[in-house]
């Protein structure tokens, strides 16, 4: 993505790897890089997640 967006959310359906937003794909479907994009409703399919609490 180019524009932060990530998923059905994109016109391209872009994943959020590598990034400058960030590598995870949040539930809403934007690309960032905390716990809030990384987390619960994280896309696994469209960026990085971790499953776990991050410090």
């Amino acid at each position: 993505s180019s524009d932060g967006l990530c998923g059905s959310n994109s016109p391209i359906n872009a994943t959020c790897a590598g990034r400058q937003f960030g590598d995870c794909c949040s539930f809403s479907e934007f690309c960032g890089s905390t716990g809030e994009y990384c987390g619960a409703g994280c896309q696994s399919e469209f960026g990085k997640c971790v499953f776990k609490m991050m410090l």
